[in-house]
C-alpha cells in the first residue's frame, strides 16, 4: 500500500529516518520534525502493516526567470533494511510523479547521496555548488547573530534575492520565512546564521553566512558582496533536477537573441518511461519570449528532427550540458536558450 501520511501521522517516520540516516543528530531531527515536515508531503509505502519506505515532498517557492514556481525538493528517500530491492521506492517515485504531474509542477529536485540511484528515474545533475569563502577583506567584516525579527528577515531575504538575481535565473525565493526557518535548522545542529557587515561608520550589509557545527566547517550558505569573496576550490555539481509536466516547464524557454529566426517550429521526440504524458512527439514552436509544446497525432506522421531522454533534456533546458546531436539537429540546438544559472545550496 502507498499512501501520504496525515499531519497526525507524520511523526511515525521518524523512526525510519533515524534507521537510514543515523548520521543525524537528534536536535536536527526534533527541529525538522516540528517545522520542516509540518509543511511537507510525506509519501509512504507499507509492507504487513509497517512502514516500509518513505519519501518527503518539502515545498519551495522557485525563481524562474520572471516567475515563481511552487517546486518540491524531494527529500528524506528511504527504505528500511529489511525492505529493500523489493521495489518500494519505484512505486513511491512513480506515484511522486503522478501527482506531481496532476498539479501541474514544472519540475522537482534533490541532493543525492549517491546520483546513480536517481539517474534510471530521470534525474541528472541540474546546478554546481559554487566552492567560495570570504577574503582577506571580508574576514574583517563584522559579525553579529541573525535574529528573527521581521525588519531584519526583510533586509537580510532584500539583500541575497538581489545578489542571486545578479547572478542567476533559477534560485528559490528568500523571502523572511525562508531565514527564519534557516536560522531554526543551523542552530538546531550547534551551527549559527551570521549576518557581515562593513565597519563603516554608516553600516551596511555585505553578506550572510550560515553553518552546521560549533567549528563553523559545514557551510550551508555564504553570500556575499562579490568584493569579500573568494575561489576557495572548484565547483562541485550538487542539485540534481528531473522536468515533470514537459508542456508547462518548456514556456520559459526561448530563442537566443542571436537566433537567425525570431520564429521556429521543430518536432522532438521526448523518452520518458516515467511520466507517459512527456513521451512521444512533440511540435515545439519557440519565439524570444517563451515557447509551447504539443503532440504530435499519429496520422500526422510527422518524424522527430531531436530525439531526447528525459535526462539529457532536463540537462540541456537548465543550461548544464549540451545534448549530443548531429546536422540538422545540431542547428536547432544552437537556436535555443537554455535557462542561464542555476543556483540551490538547500539542504532538506
Amino acid at each position: 500500500m502507498i499512501r501520504y501520511l496525515k499531519q497526525e501521522e507524520k511523526k511515525e517516520s521518524r523512526k525510519l529516518w533515524e534507521k537510514v540516516f543515523s548520521e543525524d543528530s537528534e536536535s536536527f531531527l526534533d527541529y525538522y520534525y516540528s517545522d520542516r515536515v509540518q509543511k511537507s508531503k510525506v509519501l509512504t509505502a507499507w509492507k504487513e502493516g509497517s512502514m516500509a519506505a518513505m519519501l518527503h515532498r518539502n515545498p519551495y517557492q522557485v525563481v524562474v526567470k520572471d516567475r515563481l514556481w511552487k517546486i518540491d525538493y524531494v527529500a528524506g528517500v528511504a527504505t528500511h533494511p529489511d525492505c529493500r530491492h523489493q521495489g518500494f521506492m519505484s512505486r513511491l517515485l512513480s506515484r511522486c510523479f503522478m501527482d506531481m504531474y496532476l498539479e501541474k509542477m514544472e519540475f522537482c529536485f534533490l541532493v543525492p547521496v549517491d546520483p546513480a540511484i536517481y539517474q534510471p528515474f530521470g534525474f541528472t545533475y541540474i546546478s554546481d555548488l559554487p566552492a567560495k569563502e570570504l577574503n582577506a577583506k571580508g574576514q574583517q567584516l563584522s559579525r553579529r547573530a541573525f535574529l528573527e525579527g521581521s525588519e531584519e528577515c526583510r533586509e537580510t531575504a532584500r539583500f541575497v534575492g538581489r545578489q542571486l538575481e545578479d547572478q542567476y535565473e533559477v534560485y528559490a525565493l528568500r523571502n523572511e520565512e525562508y531565514y527564519r526557518d534557516l536560522s531554526r535548522e543551523v542552530r538546531s545542529d550547534r551551527g549559527d546564521l551570521l549576518l557581515l557587515s562593513t565597519r563603516e561608520k554608516e553600516e551596511r550589509l555585505a553578506g550572510v553566512w550560515a553553518y552546521y557545527g560549533e567549528t563553523a566547517a559545514n557551510v550551508r550558505e555564504l553570500i556575499c558582496l562579490p568584493e569579500y569573496l573568494k575561489e576557495g576550490g572548484s565547483s562541485k555539481p550538487y542539485a540534481m533536477g528531473r522536468i515533470i509536466h514537459l508542456q508547462q516547464f518548456v514556456s520559459v524557454i526561448c530563442l537566443n537573441e542571436d537566433s537567425p529566426v525570431s520564429e521556429m517550429e521543430l518536432v522532438i521526440e521526448v523518452k520518458d518511461s516515467l511520466i507517459h504524458q512527456n513521451n512521444g512527439i512533440f511540435k515545439w514552436r519557440l519565439d524570444r519570449k517563451g515557447s509551447v509544446l504539443t503532440p504530435v497525432l499519429e496520422e500526422e506522421g510527422r518524424k522527430p528532427q531531436i530525439s531526447l531522454g528525459i535526462n539529457d533534456l532536463t540537462s540541456w533546458l537548465f543550461g548544464y550540458s549540451r545534448p549530443s546531436v548531429s546536422g540538422e539537429g545540431k542547428e536547432l540546438v544552437d537556436r535555443v536558450r537554455p535557462l542561464k544559472g542555476v543556483f540551490f545550496d538547500e539542504v532538506t
